[in-house]
């Protein structure tokens, strides 16, 4: 992944703020910038997390962004997304080195140099966002070349059998057989330039993998150097990952002992900042996951200022390059994948049972298992380390106070704890890599994100449901608006029996509650259904507990009548029962995640793509760090979409 597919501010740059245009004059830090307004002249100083819809020092007039609902988007526009993407980021990449063969690109994309540069103006205006670059359809006149579905069949059937083999077959080859089996079948014989296109289409390690063998695919992007390559500034590399924390906490209410909390955390890699972090009292799940990640894409002062720490800084965020996770499951419906995808993140799942891989986040996991430890309450690795230590009786902790606990380590961390890994502390190394040094090239500072809602969105687990005259059925729970109306019946083209799928999207927190993205205003509107708020976990006890009422699919209002008999029993039991306790805190940090969001979906917003991203290159693993006492790799668990 090149850095040079990211948006990033130096002398020169244009940025909005407050509605004011400003040109930057100086990076001051990691987080300043000397600007000069652009009416008046004024010099100022702006944070970044001020800025809006940052833009190139010299803006040309993009094409006007289109909202798209991408459940119309075939799988092959999308290939045509990402093939454009690739050819504007060898542009920006030699741009950067001064390199002029830009001709050459266009020639390799078969386009003119004009059409590259504006697929470039287009990609930029949008954010770096893959869906800006999904062809618009046309009804008729020029844009009709489309390819006869039975000459994609036929394309589609040669890669996959004959094209990606150890045969290995040119290009010429390919276009000639190619052509040769549509004339047998009297079709349209596609250009030979269509077909090149197509092939440049195919994934380099899929190419590799089919065409030389598995052992050539692992060779050339699994090679093992000792450490991570490519990990040369901020973002370059993140890890994440998330484990059980050894510390039992109290609920708010009673303060006596419930369970422990889950945390998600996120290092970059070059500078050892904990990018971000999502702490939980829930079952791990994709949620944790995507919450995690926009943690460290968004800037965290307002995050900070409802949670005071003593004046504690964390001026860490951006888009990461590669985001490294474990790889034990895949997400259901490709959830953290797509969401990737759209923003330019390569997701590389790391190897089953080759912990090397996530070497910096395991350490980072386990000095944070080592701190706990220190407080009352913990539990230790095991009975051996935990002797006759009663952690619940010395458990005095609650959720709030645990998360506030663990801003004020990390802000210690990152800047008075000197890294031996890196032979100085998180932050400065973080500076360095943006600001430069004698000895590395300034980098640049990353503007935050324009749609912070939209991002959230992105990553939050979706379904894809057929819409009826009820409305949608999730789980049991019915969801309708007058906003569905229009969508009622609608069946696919091809196929009057099978209804159009459409994509929803639910937080399991809250899950009375789901997001649909409308087509006609291209915006999210939000769809209930008829019960109060409560988590999927919640809805899972409920329908159990139904089934051993003898009701197999109760309707809303068992449902209903339920959780209203449960959440009576968790307050009457909640002084005596760790389970009631547990239950009854786990609903009040859903409502505070409740509160803290945004009421409605964004106004506008690009809705993500349904298929999964290509495989990417793996970088190579880092070596397997020492041995921590006390902490336990085999607790770390897997992150998966238990939303089901």
């Amino acid at each position: 992944m090149s850095a040079a597919t990211r948006q990033f501010l130096d002398t020169g740059s244009q940025v909005l703020a407050n509605g004011r245009t400003y040109t930057v004059l100086q990076l001051l830090d990691i987080n300043l910038l000397m600007c000069r307004e652009d009416a008046s002249g004024e010099r100022a100083v702006l944070d970044l997390s001020q800025l809006s819809s940052p833009r190139a020092a010299k803006p040309i007039a993009a094409t006007p962004q289109r909202q798209l609902d991408l459940q119309t988007i075939t799988n092959d526009d999308w290939l045509r997304a990402e093939f454009k993407r690739t050819r504007v980021k060898a542009l920006w990449e030699q741009s950067r080195h001064g390199d002029s063969s830009y001709k050459s690109i266009a020639a390799n994309a078969g386009v003119s140099v004009g059409t590259l540069y504006r697929w470039a103006e287009i990609y930029r205006a949008s954010g770096c966002v893959l869906s800006s670059l999904i062809e618009e359809k046309r009804d008729g006149g020029r844009g009709q070349g489309r390819l006869d579905e039975a000459v994609e069949t036929i394309i589609s059937d040669y890669v996959g059998n004959d094209y990606l083999t150890l045969q290995k077959p040119t290009p010429a080859a390919a276009a000639r057989e190619i052509r040769r089996r549509c004339s047998n079948a009297e079709l349209p014989l596609p250009a030979v330039n269509t077909i090149r296109l197509r092939l440049g289409w195919i994934a380099e390690r899929e190419h590799v993998k089919k065409r030389q063998g598995t052992a050539a695919a692992e060779d050339k992007f699994d090679k093992i150097e000792g450490s991570i390559p490519n990990a040369n500034w901020p973002l370059a590399i993140v890890q994440m990952d998330h484990t059980l924390l050894p510390v039992m906490i109290v609920d708010d209410v009673h303060r006596l002992p419930i369970k422990r909390a889950w945390i998600t955390l996120a290092i970059d890699v070059f500078s050892r900042v904990c990018l971000g972090f999502y702490l939980t009292l829930d079952p791990p799940s994709a949620m944790s996951a995507g919450m995690c990640v926009t943690h460290c894409m968004l800037p965290k002062n307002e995050w900070l200022s409802q949670r005071p720490t003593n004046g504690g800084k964390w001026p860490f965020f951006g888009t990461m390059d590669s985001l490294h996770c474990d790889n034990a499951r895949e997400f259901r419906g490709h959830m953290l994948l797509v969401a990737c995808n759209e923003y330019d993140i390569d997701l590389i799942l790391r190897p089953v049972k080759k912990p090397r891989y996530g070497a910096h986040i395991e350490r980072l996991m386990g000095t944070v298992s080592e701190a706990l430890k220190s407080l009352k309450g913990a539990t230790f690795s095991g009975p051996d380390e935990k002797g006759e230590y009663d952690a619940d009786g010395n458990s005095c902790m609650t959720f709030e106070e645990l998360e506030k606990w663990l801003i004020l380590m990390f802000t210690n961390y990152h800047c008075n704890v000197v890294h031996t890994g890196i032979g100085t502390t998180p932050e400065q190394r973080w500076r360095e890599g943006l600001m430069g040094t004698k000895t590395l090239p300034r980098r640049g500072l990353q503007p935050p994100p324009a749609d912070t809602e939209k991002l959230r969105l992105d990553f939050m687990p979706f379904h894809e449901r057929v819409i009826n005259p009820y409305g949608v059925e999730i789980d049991g729970l019915n969801y309708f608006d007058d906003i569905l109306r229009p969508y009622i019946g609608r069946t696919q083209p091809d196929n009057p029996k099978r209804g159009i799928e459409y994509r929803f999207r639910r937080d399991p927190r809250d899950v009375s509650r789901i997001y649909f993205f409308e087509e006609s205003t291209q915006r999210y509107y939000t769809v209930r259904s008829a019960l109060p708020p409560l988590s999927i976990w919640e809805l899972r006890e409920v329908k159990q507990l139904a089934k051993e009422q003898g009701v197999e699919k109760p309707d809303e209002r068992q449902m209903f009548e339920i959780l209203t008999q449960m959440r009576k029993i968790e307050d009457a039991a909640a002084a005596k029962t760790r389970a009631a306790r547990s239950a009854k805190q786990q609903r009040t940090e859903h409502a505070k995640a409740r509160k803290g969001a945004a009421t409605e979906p964004p106004q506008e917003a690009t809705a993500v793509p349904n298929a999964p991203a290509p495989a990417s290159r793996e970088p190579d693993p880092a070596p397997v760090p020492d041995a921590i006492k006390g902490y336990d790799p085999s607790r770390i668990r897997p992150i998966e979409d238990d939303d089901d």
